[in-house]
């Protein structure tokens, strides 16, 4: 029982740390240039929500 329950916490964390989705990453990132601007926008936009927003509701 303990085993599954700490199998839930490791599995999404070696799909992350797997080789190949790291490289498929960086490849994607490379081809697309404006998907960096995009997505740090979108992190900036979440890190002021959590900041400033979410705090005064």
């Amino acid at each position: 029982m303990l085993k599954k329950i700490l199998l839930l916490f490791v599995q999404p964390l070696k799909f992350f740390a797997s080789r190949n989705f790291a490289e498929k990453t960086a490849i994607y990132f490379s081809k697309h240039r404006y998907m960096i601007y995009v997505l740090s926008f979108a992190i900036t936009l979440f890190m002021i929500f959590l900041a400033y927003i979410l705090p005064n509701l």
